[in-house]
C-alpha cells in the first residue's frame, strides 16, 4: 500500500521545544573549551533550536547520549570540585587526571599503546600530522576525509596525493609509483572509516596490507563509526577484524560521545612524548568534557550501548531501504550518516522545501564535496523513532517527486 504524502499531514509537533540533544548543546556553551566553529572541517550545522529533537536530522549525536543522567552527573561532579577548577584547563596546564584517564581509556578501546587527547577532532588531525610529516615525504589522502587533513599536510610541505573515496585499487596505484620513486621521506595512507560527505566504508583490511607490502604508514579517521557500529562499538575495524592494526587512530567524540574532544591514537611511546612536547601552547581538554567522555564510554561499552547501536543500525536501514525503493538516489554504505544525491540546480529550493516542513537535515556543497554533486546529509541517532524514519522518508519521497516532475514538465 502505497504511503500517504507526508507534506499533506504536517502538523505541529507536541514535543517541547529546546529539549533533548539541542538543549545540551547549547549547554555545553557555557563551559570553557566549547568550540562553535564547524567540526573536523565540515560544514556548520543548521541552526537547530526551534526544531523538535525528532523532526532535526543536521545533529551528529548518533547514540542520542548528549541529554543523558549519567553524563550530565560526570560533567557535574567535575565542574563542582574546585581541584577541577579553571586554572586546569589553561592552555600551559598539564593534562589533568581525567583526561590522563581517558587517554588511557580510549587508546584501550582502541587496542593501541598510547593516546593523546584534544579539544578537537580537527586539533588532533592537525598536530598528529605536524608531529609526523617532514617535507620530504609523501601522504596519500582519501577524498573522501576531511579536509583538515589536506590542509595540514599541504602546510607541513609535504607532498599530497588524492585518491578516489574508499578505493584501495587508487591507493595502491599510488604507492606503486611513489615506491619506484621512492627518496628518504616516509609514505603515509590516510582514510576515513565511514567517509563524512558520502558515507563511503573504507576497506581498511585490505588497505593494512597494502600499506604493509609497500612500506607506508595508516593513518585512520574512526569519527563516524567508533561507540556507534559494530557489536562492541569498535566501529569499521571491530567488524572488519583488524582493531589495532593502523599505526594512527585520530577522531573525535563529538559525534557520538556527549561532548566536544578530539584524540590520536597509536603505538609509539616516543611519538606520544613529542606530542605532549608540543602541546604546551595548545588549548587543553577540559577536564568536564573527559569526565563526561568517560561516563559516555562506559554507557558505549554496556548492554545499553549495544541496544542504542542495534537501534541506530535498525533506523539506518531502513531509512535507506525505504528512499531506494522510492527511486531516491542514496549514496555510500550502511552508518549513521545518509547521504542523498540531489541535482545541482534545484538542491538549495529542495532544502527550503524541506526545511519548510520542519524538517532540519545538512545540506553539503562545495568544498565539501564536488560543485557537480551536492547532496543531502541525513544524520540519524537511536532516539529516532520509527515513525520518525518512515515521516523522513515520506518527506524525501515527496520533495523528490514534486521537483521530478517539475523537471518533466519543463523539458515538454
Amino acid at each position: 500500500m502505497p504511503r500517504p504524502s507526508s507534506l499533506s499531514r504536517i502538523v505541529a509537533d507536541p514535543a517541547p521545544r529546546g529539549s533533548g540533544s539541542t538543549d545540551i548543546a547549547k549547554g555545553w556553551m557555557g563551559l570553557p573549551g566549547w568550540d562553535s566553529a564547524p567540526r573536523n572541517g565540515q560544514p556548520a550545522l543548521h541552526a537547530t533550536a526551534d526544531v523538535p529533537p525528532r523532526r532535526c536530522f543536521a545533529v551528529q549525536d548518533y547514540l542520542a547520549l548528549a541529554g543523558h543522567p549519567a553524563l550530565r552527573r560526570a560533567a557535574d561532579a567535575i565542574l563542582h570540585d574546585r581541584a577541577h577548577g579553571p586554572s586546569v584547563i589553561l592552555p600551559d596546564s598539564s593534562p589533568t587526571a581525567p583526561v590522563l584517564a581517558l587517554e588511557r581509556r580510549i587508546a584501550a578501546f582502541l587496542s593501541l599503546g598510547c593516546a593523546v587527547a584534544y579539544p578537537s577532532g580537527t586539533e588532533a588531525v592537525r598536530r598528529i600530522f605536524r608531529a609526523l610529516l617532514a617535507p620530504q615525504d609523501s601522504v596519500i589522502v582519501d577524498s573522501g576525509a576531511v579536509l583538515a587533513m589536506s590542509e595540514t599536510v599541504l602546510a607541513t610541505g609535504a607532498r599530497l596525493l588524492r585518491s578516489p573515496p574508499g578505493s584501495v585499487e587508487g591507493v595502491e596505484r599510488r604507492l606503486r609509483r611513489l615506491s619506484v620513486a621512492s627518496g628518504p621521506g616516509r609514505i603515509w595512507v590516510a582514510v576515513p572509516a565511514i567517509s563524512p560527505y558520502g558515507s563511503t566504508m573504507a576497506d581498511l583490511a585490505a588497505l593494512s596490507a597494502v600499506c604493509r607490502q609497500h612500506g607506508a604508514g595508516l593513518i585512520v579517521d574512526v569519527t563516524h563509526d567508533l561507540g556507534s557500529m559494530a557489536p562492541g562499538g569498535g566501529g569499521v575495524m571491530e567488524i572488519q577484524g583488524i582493531q589495532g592494526c593502523a599505526d594512527i587512530v585520530v577522531g573525535s567524540f563529538a559525534e557520538c560521545f556527549g561532548a566536544p574532544g578530539g584524540f590520536a591514537a597509536f603505538q609509539d611511546q616516543r611519538l606520544k612524548d613529542r606530542l605532549r612536547a608540543g602541546r604546551v601552547q595548545a588549548k587543553a581538554l577540559s577536564p568536564a568534557f573527559a569526565a563526561t567522555i568517560l561516563a559516555a564510554l562506559d554507557i558505549a561499552e554496556s548492554s545499553e550501548g549495544s541496544r542504542l547501536r542495534r537501534r541506530l543500525h535498525g533506523n539506518t536501514l531502513r531509512l535507506r531501504n525505504h528512499l531506494m525503493a522510492d527511486g531516491v538516489p542514496v549514496l555510500g554504505h550502511p552508518s549513521p550518516l545518509v547521504p542523498v544525491r540531489l541535482p545541482k540546480t534545484s538542491a538549495l529550493a529542495r532544502t527550503e522545501l524541506v526545511e519548510s516542513a520542519g524538517v532540519a537535515v545538512t545540506l553539503l556543497q562545495s568544498p565539501h564535496v564536488a560543485a557537480r554533486a551536492p547532496r543531502w546529509r541525513l544524520e540519524l541517532n537511536a532516539r529516532h523513532s520509527l515513525a520518525d524514519i518512515d515521516d523522513l522518508a515520506d518527506l524525501v519521497r515527496d520533495v523528490t517527486r514534486i521537483f521530478d516532475r517539475r523537471a518533466r514538465q519543463a523539458s515538454l
